[in-house]
């Protein structure tokens, strides 16, 4: 039976019995002069029904939160909400972001209804949780994050993410060898395989250099990376000046082994970084791609283990390249590990890194994910 467009709107308004429930009386209804247009169960009623016929209304939908609000003292309309504008950190990122420090934080429509007890429009799952924090609200002596629009969070229920301030390598003129990174604050050798000297000099994570000699011992490669340093190669990240084997001219190359990233143009170096690609668990897959989507920022989510246990909601993910399914290119800003694999498969790179990457990239552009060892 099809029911005329009025009529759907008549009944939406009156009440229409929808859910099959015990019946109950509508004497207060009634008595007011309106009548259903369906005699049946009780159905949703509209906040004005609810305020105003209460008995004869489900404590269910939007009126029944009205009518609880109202119950608790709070004003109808709420007021307007003040909020200070939150800065980026060091303007790294789009938005302000923070860490929900407390298992099923609890999200509000207004501050008010935080303070008065009523139930919150939803919880955050206990996980790797980040929002974007768009301001911070002071009410008498309680502080507050609005996270959304129309969302609000204790601030202590969330703490600030400060971004990696690291940025990679610009490239004038090709490289003469490879050129790497530190991923750890280690003190040198004096020679390959020695162990270093009590007073000699630290070489500080993320400190670049221009590979001067390799020399094997054991398992592993010793890299020079100045006059009489020496640096076991499970320290440092390369990139070569030229694209992998296979690859073309023009390609955004990703090394997956040494966990950095490449950009040439006409087969030379002209960008050069750190990256964290997909952890052990959760591996980058190699191939060769492009560049299907760009988006300036978008919300990631999920879980893989059955139990939930590696959940993650990341809100408003800045500067995103898709180029295998919904595998990215993209900024992470609740992280400093880069050179470390460390994602869910998607490929990390700085705030700094990923806007420069996403300002560059054109969709089409290759991506060649590879390891080279």
């Amino acid at each position: 039976m099809h029911l005329p467009a009025r009529l759907i709107l008549l009944l939406l308004v009156f009440g229409l019995r929808l859910t099959p429930r015990a019946a109950a009386p509508l004497t207060n209804l009634r008595s007011s002069g309106l009548q259903p247009l369906l005699s049946a169960d009780p159905a949703l009623c509209p906040p004005s029904a609810q305020l105003n016929f209460a008995l004869d209304c489900p404590d269910l939908g939007p009126g029944a939160y009205l009518q609880e609000a109202v119950s608790t003292g709070l004003p109808y309309p709420l007021p307007p909400v003040t909020a200070t504008a939150a800065l980026p950190y060091r303007g790294l990122t789009p938005h302000a972001y923070g860490r929900v420090i407390t298992d099923a934080a609890p999200v509000y429509r207004h501050p008010l209804e935080a303070q008065v007890g009523l139930p919150p429009l939803r919880r955050f799952e206990k996980g790797y949780v980040f929002v974007s924090v768009l301001g911070k609200v002071a009410l008498e002596d309680e502080a507050f994050y609005q996270v959304n629009r129309g969302e609000y969070m204790r601030a202590e229920d969330v703490a600030e993410a400060r971004p990696s301030s690291y940025t990679g390598q610009f490239f004038a003129a090709p490289p003469p060898a490879p050129v790497g990174w530190l991923i750890n604050t280690v003190q040198v050798s004096a020679a390959p395989g020695a162990e270093p000297a009590a007073d000699a000099p630290y070489a500080g994570r993320y400190q670049t250099f221009q590979l001067a000699g390799v020399q094997r011992v054991g398992e592993w490669d010793w890299y020079l990376i100045g006059p009489g340093q020496w640096v076991e190669q499970r320290n440092v990240a390369l990139v070569q000046p030229a694209p992998p084997p296979g690859a073309p001219p023009d390609v955004i190359a990703v090394d997956t082994y040494e966990q950095s990233l490449g950009v040439y143009r006409g087969g030379r170096l002209i960008f050069a970084t750190l990256i964290s690609s997909g952890s052990r668990a959760f591996p980058t897959r190699p191939g060769t791609f492009q560049v299907w989507a760009k988006f300036f920022y978008g919300r990631m989510t999920g879980a893989y283990f059955d139990d939930r246990r590696d959940y993650y909601f990341l809100e408003d993910v800045p500067w995103i390249l898709y180029y295998d399914g919904d595998r990215a290119l993209h900024g992470a800003y609740w992280h400093d590990n880069f050179g470390i694999k460390t994602s869910h498969g998607c490929v990390n790179l700085s705030p700094r890194d990923a806007r420069w990457l996403y300002d560059f990239a054109r969709i089409g552009d290759t991506v060649m994910v590879f390891s080279s060892r």
